[in-house]
């Protein structure tokens, strides 16, 4: 069976994604600028990818985390632990509301915002059920 999660989205970053390229097309149709006409659509599709396919997939024992062009597999049955996180690190994350994934013997992580939290933890145990979750998952809101 196959869930997919999207990204939980902060509107402070769909002001960013969204208006970086008006403003940038905006400013180069005003000074004709014609490298800017080039790249500024460019970058709009890009920043649009990223917004609109920023998610989680469960496929078996597979988790597929991408954001726009960016894809990346994390075997489920190697996690070690979920907790929440706030942080600022580069993820393929649409929300500072973030959980933190520990997986693997090397202490690899990935950082990403399921916009159903609780429900996606739960995907994951019914996967791996020796995943640590920790007590602000367990018991908050998603």
């Amino acid at each position: 069976m196959v869930n997919y999660f999207p990204s939980k989205r902060d509107w402070w970053l769909g002001v960013i994604i969204w208006g970086l390229p008006i403003v940038m097309i905006f400013n180069a149709l005003i000074s004709v600028d014609v490298i800017g006409l080039i790249i500024s659509p460019i970058l709009s599709l890009f920043l649009m990818w990223i917004w609109f396919k920023t998610g989680y997939k469960i496929d078996g024992s597979t988790l597929y985390v991408q954001s726009g062009p960016i894809k990346r597999k994390i075997d489920i049955t190697k996690i070690q632990s979920l907790k929440k996180s706030h942080t600022l690190w580069a993820s393929p994350a649409l929300s500072l509301d973030r959980l933190e994934i520990l997986y693997e013997r090397d202490f690899r992580y990935a950082v990403i915002s399921p916009k159903h939290e609780r429900e996606f933890a739960q995907a994951l145990l019914e996967v791996n059920p020796n995943i640590k979750l920790d007590d602000k998952l367990k018991g908050g809101h998603s």
